[in-house]
């Protein structure tokens, strides 16, 4: 069996491109693509803020996950606070890891609270930046939440008690086998990236799954060696390519 991809979309908030996504969406329906969103409950971040905040945005998310797409809980306000990289090793910035179990719990209390209010399950962490640490997974625990989308793997694992769904790209690539998800930012699109995103999705359309939430938490194997020398591996790749990118 080749490679199967799930997509996944970034900093998505009220305040969100949406001359872009109106554009993003009609894409996704035609192909029945049903995403991961990965929605900031009290976005602070003034990067986020692209354009006049949708009033009917959390009827939006409602729908969404309705729809059966998957709504990822992206952090709390989106805003850094530490220099930690965590348990992915990504990036040197967080909004969770290094701090306190206490600092921790309240952010994560208050950001599930909001997704209660608004009446919206959260179906998987989104870590903003990618880092988090151990003490962040076992609080997602406590509060049911057991997806996290994250993690340089080939395949879904067990990891701390969680299901790690692994997201390795940016762009569609031809992978000749396992699992990958390519996460989008939508408010960096201009009109050539969602011709491209456009084209892509159209390419590999019979090779983008849904996200099957039960059963990948039901079959994932425990993380083992081979898992982790292919995450040290793909983290060294995308390291490397940053330093040439910058070079």
């Amino acid at each position: 069996m080749g490679a199967r991809f799930f997509v996944r979309f970034d900093d998505v908030c009220p305040t969100m491109d949406w001359r872009i996504w109106e554009q993003i969406e009609p894409v996704l329906r035609r192909h029945d693509v049903r995403p991961i969103m990965s929605v900031v409950p009290d976005n602070r971040d003034p990067n986020l803020a692209v354009d006049v905040p949708r009033a009917d945005f959390w009827s939006r998310v409602r729908n969404w996950q309705s729809a059966g797409w998957i709504i990822g809980l992206h952090g709390y306000q989106h805003l850094y606070s530490t220099h930690q990289r965590g348990l992915v090793g990504l990036n040197a910035f967080s909004e969770f890891a290094g701090l306190s179990e206490d600092v921790q719990r309240d952010k994560l209390d208050r950001a599930l609270r909001i997704f209660n209010d608004e009446g919206v399950r959260a179906d998987a962490w989104v870590a903003p930046g990618h880092s988090f640490d151990a003490v962040t997974v076992k609080l997602l625990l406590e509060a049911g939440v057991r997806v996290i989308s994250d993690g340089f793997y080939y395949r879904p694992v067990r990891h701390l008690g969680a299901c790690w769904i692994p997201q390795q790209l940016w762009r569609f690539r031809s992978m000749p086998a396992g699992l990958w998800t390519v996460c989008y930012h939508p408010n960096r699109f201009d009109a050539a990236a969602v011709a491209a995103f456009a084209a892509d999705v159209g390419t590999y359309a019979q090779r983008i799954d849904a996200v099957p939430l039960r059963g990948q938490l039901e079959t994932a194997p425990q993380q083992n060696a081979l898992d982790r020398m292919f995450a040290s591996a793909w983290l060294g790749a995308l390291r490397l390519r940053r330093l040439r990118a910058s070079a």
